[in-house]
C-alpha cells in the first residue's frame, strides 16, 4: 500500500470537491479506495463527500457498507443518522443514535443530535431529557445551551429559553446566534426594547448580518421608530437588491412615515421579487393612485405585466412612465423591446430603442447584431 500516494489522492479529492469538480472528486475517492479497499476511513470520506453533495441515497449505501463490516463504527453510525435526518427519516436516525449511546453513553454530541431530532418531532419531554444528558456531560459547552434554548422556544417556554440563551452568551459573549434567538424570544414576549438591544449586540460581533438587521428593522417598526427602521432597511437593499424582506421593510417604513406612494412601490417590489405578481400589481396600483405621476411605479407595473404576458397593458404602462419622466432611458429600452418582440410593432419599437441611444450612446454596444442592423436600417 502506497500511503503517501493515497494521502495525495485524498487531498486532491477534497480540493476538487471544494472547487466544484464533483465527478473528478468522486473518481479520486474511488481511486483511493481501489488502492486500499479494506481501509474503512477512505470509504467514510467518500460517504461524507456524497452527503455534502446531497447525494444522500448513495451516501447511505457507503455507510451501510462500512457498518456491514464494522457494526460498532461510531462515526459511520453518526453520519448515517445525519443522512437519515436529512431524508426526514427521524425515527430511523434515532435508532442509530441509540446504537451509538449503547456503545458510548458519554458521547455528548450524540445526546445533542438526538435532542435535535426529538425537537424536530416535537417530543419536548424526550428532547429535554437528551439535553439534560448532554449538559451533565458537558455543561460548559455553549452550543448545547443554545440548542436547548431553541427547543424551549418551539415548545413555547420562552422565559426558560431566555435563561438558556443567557447561559450560552455567558460562555461565549460573541455568540451571534444566541443573541439573535434571544431577541426573537423577547419580541414574542412583547419586550421590544430589550429585543432591539439583543439585535444590536449581535451586530457588534458581526456587522451587516442581514438576518439580524432585518429583525432589528422589524423591531424598530413595531416600536413606531419608522425612520430608524428605514435607516436599517435601506442599506440592505443597497447591498442586496434581491432581498425582498428589505424592500418590504422599506415599504412599511415609508407607509408609516406617510409617504404612501413610495411605500406601496417598495412593497410591490418585494412582491415582484417573490413572484407574487398579482399582489405586486395591487400594491403598484395603490402607489399610482397616491401619485399618478410616479414614473417608477408605472414602469414597475409594466414589468409585472410583461411577466404576466399582458403585453399590450404593459406597453401602456411604459408609455405612461415615459410621459411622467421623458428621459427614462431604461423604460424607453424596455418599451422598444416589448413592441419589437411581442406586439408586432417593430418599427415603433426600433424608434424607441434609437431614442435611448441619444441619452446613452454606450447602450449601442449592448444591442445584438440583429438589433444594430435593424436600427441602422431605420436610420437610412
Amino acid at each position: 500500500m502506497d500511503n503517501a500516494r493515497i494521502s495525495r489522492l485524498k487531498q486532491k479529492a477534497w480540493s476538487l470537491l471544494d472547487s466544484g469538480n464533483h465527478a473528478e472528486a468522486l473518481a479520486a475517492f474511488e481511486e483511493c479506495i481501489s488502492l486500499a479497499p479494506h481501509n474503512l476511513t477512505l470509504h467514510l470520506e467518500k460517504g461524507v463527500a456524497l452527503f455534502k453533495l446531497q447525494r444522500n441515497e448513495e451516501a447511505l449505501v457507503v455507510f451501510d457498507t462500512i457498518l456491514a463490516k464494522e457494526p460498532k463504527h461510531i462515526v459511520a453510525l453518526n453520519n448515517k443518522a445525519r443522512v437519515l435526518v436529512e431524508l426526514n427519516r427521524e425515527k430511523e436516525a434515532l435508532e442509530h443514535y441509540k446504537r451509538i449511546l449503547a456503545i458510548d453513553p458519554n458521547h455528548t454530541r450524540t445526546w445533542l443530535r438526538a435532542a435535535q431530532v426529538m425537537t424536530k418531532l416535537e417530543r419536548w419531554d424526550k428532547a429535554e431529557g437528551c439535553f439534560a444528558e448532554a449538559l451533565a456531560l458537558s455543561g460548559e459547552e455553549e452550543d448545547i445551551w443554545y440548542e436547548r434554548g431553541r427547543m424551549l422556544c418551539q415548545a413555547g417556554k420562552l422565559e426558560a429559553a431566555l435563561a438558556d440563551f443567557d447561559r450560552a452568551i455567558t460562555l461565549k459573549a460573541t455568540y451571534l446566534e444566541a443573541h439573535r434567538e434571544r431577541g426573537k424570544a423577547l419580541m414574542a414576549l412583547g419586550r421590544t426594547r430589550d429585543a432591539i438591544l439583543a439585535y444590536k449586540t449581535a451586530l457588534k460581533s458581526k456587522p451587516n448580518e442581514q438576518e439580524v438587521e432585518l429583525l432589528l428593522g422589524d423591531a424598530l417598526l413595531a416600536l413606531g421608530e419608522a425612520q430608524r427602521a428605514l435607516d436599517i432597511f435601506d442599506p440592505i437593499v443597497g447591498r442586496n437588491k434581491d432581498c425582498a424582506a428589505a424592500w418590504d421593510g422599506k415599504g412599511r417604513a415609508f407607509l408609516a412615515l406617510g409617504e404612501t406612494a413610495r411605500g406601496w412601490l417598495n412593497c410591490g417590489t418585494a412582491c415582484m421579487l417573490q413572484n407574487r405578481l398579482e399582489e405586486a400589481l395591487e400594491h403598484l396600483d395603490k402607489a399610482i393612485a397616491a401619485n399618478p405621476a410616479y414614473s417608477e411605479a408605472w414602469s414597475n407595473k409594466g414589468g409585472v405585466l410583461v411577466r404576466l404576458t399582458r403585453y399590450a397593458e404593459a406597453a401602456q404602462c411604459y408609455e405612461k412612465a415615459i410621459e411622467c419622466h421623458p428621459d427614462a432611458v431604461v423604460v424607453m429600452h424596455n418599451l422598444g423591446m416589448l413592441l419589437y418582440e411581442h406586439l408586432n410593432r417593430r418599427e415603433e419599437g426600433l424608434r424607441w430603442i434609437k431614442s435611448t441611444l441619444k441619452y446613452d450612446p454606450q447602450r449601442w454596444f449592448k444591442l445584438s447584431s440583429e438589433m444594430r442592423q435593424a436600427v441602422d436600417a431605420l436610420r437610412t
